[in-house]
């Protein structure tokens, strides 16, 4: 891999078709861990949307890439949500974070990260949380060592 220089930068649409492919990725990753997250044959173009709506509501998503050499290595999506009985407010929730094989211990993750607290402070928003499967230990890991901790626990069952 070249050494150039990593970027953080927003997510254009000129990145939506990269990007959502990234998504993808994640999104069958989660279904290595849990059978119940099995991607669907529209997911692409699912994908595709979602990230269209988060380009075009920027008070309601953050949404960053990490860059090298013109190619995506990361991408990170944020929802911002309305808490109606709690304070503070409004929770940042990470939906999408996924990171390329080769962009991965690169610093990649650290610098996305960064970049969304740097905008959540910018924006008065002090709680941030995120959204994996319950079954993926290294997205466990990962945001313990930032110090995030459960707060919340979602059951599942499919019903036959």
């Amino acid at each position: 891999m070249s050494k150039s220089e990593l970027k953080i930068r927003e997510l254009k649409e000129t990145d939506i078709s990269a990007a959502a492919e990234l998504m993808l990725r994640l999104k069958k990753l989660n279904g290595e861990f849990d059978s119940i997250f099995n991607v669907s044959e529209g997911a692409k173009a699912e994908a595709e949307q979602i990230l269209k709506d988060v380009i075009k509501e920027k008070t309601k998503h953050l949404a960053y890439v990490s860059e090298r050499d013109g190619k995506i290595l990361g991408l990170i999506v944020v929802n911002l949500i309305h808490r109606c009985y709690y304070l503070p407010e409004i929770e940042a929730r990470i939906v999408d974070f996924y990171i390329m094989p080769e962009g991965r211990r690169t610093g990649s993750g650290k610098l996305l990260i960064d970049r969304t607290y740097k905008e959540l402070k910018a924006r008065n928003v002090s709680l941030i949380t995120a959204e994996f499967p319950a079954l993926n230990p290294i997205a466990m890991k990962f945001y313990k060592s930032l110090g995030f901790r459960e707060i919340v626990g979602i059951y599942g069952k499919m019903l036959e």
